[in-house]
This record gives C-alpha cells, sequence and structure tokens, in this order.
C-alpha cells in the first residue's frame, strides 16, 4: 500500500475530519486578518468557513455520522460567536450619525 493510496482510504473513511479541518483553516485565515486589523477581509474568510462547516453538518446528518455531526456543530458555533464579536467590533469603531 502506497503512501497516496493510504491517504486516500483515510480521507474516504474519516472524511468529516477533512471537512472540519479545511473550515478551520479557512476560520484561521480570517482570524489572521482580524489581528491584521482588517475586519470586512476577517468577516468574509470566516464566512467561508461557516458554508464548509454548514455542508459538512448536512452531510453528516445525511449520512448519520452523528459524532462528526455535534463536533461539526461545537465548531460552528465557535465560528459563529466570532464573526458576531467581530460585527459587534466593526460597529463600535463607525462613526456615530447625529
Amino acid at each position: 500500500m502506497t503512501i497516496a493510496s493510504a491517504l486516500s482510504e483515510f480521507g474516504a473513511q474519516h472524511w468529516v475530519i477533512g471537512g472540519i479541518a479545511a473550515s478551520l483553516a479557512w476560520f484561521l485565515a480570517g482570524q489572521q486578518s482580524f489581528s491584521n486589523k482588517k475586519l470586512d477581509a476577517a468577516i468574509a474568510w470566516q464566512c467561508v468557513a461557516v458554508i464548509i462547516i454548514l455542508a459538512l453538518c448536512g452531510w453528516a446528518a445525511v449520512k448519520g455520522e452523528w459524532l462528526g455531526f455535534i463536533v461539526a456543530a461545537g465548531v460552528l458555533y465557535i465560528e459563529v460567536r466570532s464573526i458576531r464579536s467581530i460585527l459587534v467590533m466593526q460597529r463600535q469603531r463607525q462613526p456615530r450619525d447625529m
């Protein structure tokens, strides 16, 4: 068995891990943008992460992977909370109209 076929087999059996890793990679890209004070870019990166994890949650539910669904739902919760906190910060930075 070659390394490529072993990785392919692992990915086919553990697709939930790959989906969560992909979502977290986009999420971390958003966190990097946030630390560079680019709030709009941070929200965009993290919205992509949320879309990925939502698709993963749906697919896990269809496949009956309930543990994967629960973990993905937890990741979704964390990502949405992060986006909400960025939006709150962005609203606070905007000048208020009088």
